[in-house]
């Protein structure tokens, strides 16, 4: 009995020492932790997006959609060394993803179209993609990080000495935009009214007479184009090297898992999520190395009780 109630007030003593901690991190703390979250959860919520809308609609696992967010950020790389100017990159590099998502579904994906196992020789090519891009900018640009110039340098307003940068908070902004942007071209046009009915049920769409292929690479060019864009839009923070799609690549399968296949506001709101836990955790008692581990943990339990994600719908064979 004696031992029961030591362990019971060693745990309990344990517990409160660990609140103690988490108390005694100051408030700023918390402040700059969450604004950095938001940043992160701002670049995951766009890769995101087009990884949902093109698994949702084409039932491929593009494993490739990590290489085009690093191609975006080389795109804009070149387009500065050539012009010496970052806006005309934000701007070009968009367009430059619809053209490159546009040959990339013309030339490989669609020779998968209709084939027997047609899903798993998408996934071999986008995972061939996955494998091969990286190495091809590795043998053009060499392993080392390429240093983006200073954008929008300074502080937009500082909380208790805490700086706000500038170009962080016009990142916010600009995913916030891009997430009204896809929510209105989905659900205020033609095209989204057809992609969301894609995503439910293909059949119909199909048997209504709209030429799907054509979809298929409208929607597969659009969800390139947000991951160029989001490598664009992240690069004046990080280095652009070649492996820089790998390890955002898997938290964005992992928010698609979570939030369920094809749910737009599944994606944002578990990206935000996301994003806030992997930067928020680490600072709690012993978490340093554990905020990877939880969101895989959250993932397989979704997964196990709730397969379609938690604002997934059930899709339509």
């Amino acid at each position: 009995m004696l031992e029961i109630e030591s362990s019971f007030l060693l745990s309990w003593g344990a517990l409160v020492a660990w609140f103690a901690a988490v108390a005694g991190i100051p408030g700023v703390v918390w402040l700059q932790q969450i604004f950095l979250g938001l940043v992160n959860a701002s670049v995951l919520v766009t890769l995101s997006m087009g990884l949902t809308i093109i698994m949702g609609l084409m039932r491929i696992v593009n494993f490739a959609h990590g290489a085009f967010y690093m191609i975006g950020a080389y795109m804009g790389w070149v387009i500065i060394q050539w012009f010496g100017n970052y806006w005309l990159a934000f701007a070009m590099v968009p367009v430059l993803g619809v053209g490159l998502g546009l040959i990339t579904e013309r030339t490989l994906l669609r020779r998968t179209y209709g084939k027997k196992e047609s899903e798993f020789l998408g996934i071999l090519v986008t995972f061939g993609l996955f494998i091969a891009l990286p190495d091809l900018m590795r043998w053009i640009f060499g392993n080392s990080g390429l240093p983006f110039p200073t954008v929008l340098a300074g502080s937009l307003f500082k909380v208790q000495g805490f700086p706000f940068s500038m170009y962080r908070c016009f990142l916010i902004l600009c995913a916030g935009g891009i997430t009204f942007g896809l929510w209105w071209v989905l659900q205020k046009t033609n095209l989204g009214m057809i992609i969301r009915a894609g995503t439910s049920n293909q059949t119909m769409v199909e048997v209504m007479g709209i030429n799907v292929k054509t979809i298929w690479t409208v929607t597969f060019s659009l969800g390139v184009a947000t991951a160029c864009f989001a490598g664009i839009l992240v690069s004046p923070i990080f280095a652009v090297e070649p492996l820089m799609g790998g390890d955002i690549l898997i938290q964005c399968f992992i928010i698609v898992i979570i939030g369920g296949l094809g749910s737009f506001w599944g994606t944002v709101i578990t990206g935000v999520v996301v994003g806030l836990l992997l930067t928020l955790f680490p600072l709690l008692p012993g978490a340093t190395r554990w905020a990877d581990v939880l969101i895989y943990a959250i993932a397989a339990i979704v997964l196990v009780t709730r397969p379609r994600g938690l604002f997934g719908i059930e899709v339509g064979k």
